[in-house]
């Protein structure tokens, strides 16, 4: 499916990237991508200061080492996941800076075929999603997925003591076509009650800062066990289907099945 076309964007899934999408009728060129960095520049974005999106381009060091070295990101032309990579960078500079720094410190200590520091850190930056929540009980719900306990009898604290933010890129690229089975991999984040008083805008930025902050110390997301599996259709607001309580019991898609916890930490 490579027609241009941003219908995507009203879901929830896009919060976070939507300001940054500007109104083009095709996909960007190189030109497009280069005024997509100025006028997010323009707009306060704390992106590092020699990022640039390049078409087509194929670095001979690995992806992450040639990021950290030029500021070049290779992004392939009429791509919907480089596209949405793009659009990570946009909406969670610092985060994506961290996660580059973390590969390459792993790449310099000999990581270089993965290992579960850049195997977390891959996951995240593919499939994450940052779940930000006042109520500890809420995020130790989602940790010992306890479905019904978070989707149906917490279900009003979604959006005042509970919400999920997109990092993601790859999931934004399947949630193009969503589908019973789609998942994320959430990291938990516990914040201030005063946090879902902030516009959407400045609960992104401040997700973003402390997320880098941890993510440059690597005792932090150490590995992928340390993401908890997030059924996205399952997010009140995210599915149609899920206003019927009935839609939780299909066990296929809400396993139950136990995981070894993983420790939230505290914006």
């Amino acid at each position: 499916m490579n027609r241009w076309h941003t219908d995507y964007l009203p879901h929830p899934l896009y919060r976070p990237a939507r300001r940054f999408v500007p109104r083009l009728a095709d996909w960007p060129d190189q030109a497009g991508y280069d005024a997509l960095l100025d006028l997010a520049r323009a707009a306060g974005a704390p992106l590092p200061a020699g990022l640039r999106f390049v078409c087509d381009l194929e670095p001979d060091a690995y992806y992450e080492t040639h990021i950290g070295a030029t500021g070049e990101v290779p992004t392939r032309a009429q791509s919907w996941h480089d596209w949405f990579n793009a659009l990570a960078w946009l909406a969670w500079p610092r985060a994506k800076a961290a996660l580059n720094r973390r590969h390459i410190r792993a790449i310099a200590r000999g990581e270089v075929k993965r290992g579960p520091l850049r195997d977390a850190a891959t996951l995240f930056d593919e499939c994450g999603v940052i779940v930000a929540t006042a109520d500890p009980q809420l995020g130790q719900a989602l940790d010992e997925m306890r479905w019904k306990e978070l989707f149906i009898a917490r279900r009003a604290d979604w959006g005042r003591r509970i919400a999920a933010h997109t990092l993601g890129h790859a999931l934004m690229e399947t949630g193009l076509a969503p589908h019973l089975g789609w998942c994320g991999k959430a990291l938990i984040l516990e914040v201030e009650e005063g946090f879902f008083k902030l516009d959407a805008e400045r609960q992104a930025a401040r997700l973003d800062a402390e997320l880098a902050a941890r993510l440059d110390d690597d005792a932090f997301l150490a590995s992928p066990r340390a993401l908890c599996p997030l059924p996205l259709l399952g997010i009140p607001g995210w599915w149609p289907d899920n206003e019927d309580p009935a839609f939780y019991d299909n066990a296929d898609y809400f396993r139950p099945t136990r995981r070894a916890k993983s420790a939230t930490v505290t914006a």
